[in-house]
């Protein structure tokens, strides 16, 4: 009977220690997209940069979306550093006025649970050079599907400039 009751005793606190099963069923480990759902966000993001539909960015731009790169900053004279639009709204207006840019998809090379790295080339314009670029797309997933919360872009703006017809001076 002691050995028992020793036992019971044992089990009890053993249980106590131990989270049940049904406390461990119900513990979601955060959801991670696929690389599939991550191809599907970065034909979004090409669409938004090449051919822009207001309808993309109500969608599938997260309401704290935020956009930043220097390589444009230094076009529009804002702070190096800083957010480039700041807010869904702001990325909008400017993206409605923007002229379509042709982004050719050279890799995705990382998905991560929630981030995606990718590169690219567009080629156009005046000197009709190809300008590379890199992305790194953060995500996050509501109202039942991934939405980008944020863009980071860096890209060759020397290129740029000669493909928007504009030209500096090199001086060693």
């Amino acid at each position: 009977m002691r050995f028992s009751t020793l036992a019971f005793t044992a089990f009890a606190s053993s249980a106590l220690a131990f989270p049940s099963i049904g406390s461990l069923i119900s513990r979601q480990e955060p959801t991670c997209m696929t690389r599939a759902e991550a191809k599907e966000i970065v034909d979004i993001y090409v669409r938004l940069i090449a051919n822009y539909k207001e309808e993309d960015c109500i969608k599938y731009c997260a309401e704290d979306f935020v956009d930043r790169s220097d390589s444009i900053n230094t076009f529009t004279f804002k702070p190096l550093g800083g957010p480039t639009f700041a807010t869904k709204q702001i990325f909008m207006e400017a993206q409605a006025v923007n002229m379509a840019f042709p982004v050719v998809l050279d890799s995705i090379d990382a998905v991560d649970c929630e981030s995606i790295a990718l590169r690219w080339h567009a080629t156009f314009g005046a000197a009709n050079l190809p300008s590379r670029g890199i992305t790194i797309i953060g995500t996050t997933k509501r109202e039942g599907y991934w939405q980008i919360k944020s863009i980071d872009v860096e890209f060759n703006s020397l290129i740029w400039l000669l493909n928007m017809g504009g030209n500096y001076t090199w001086e060693p």
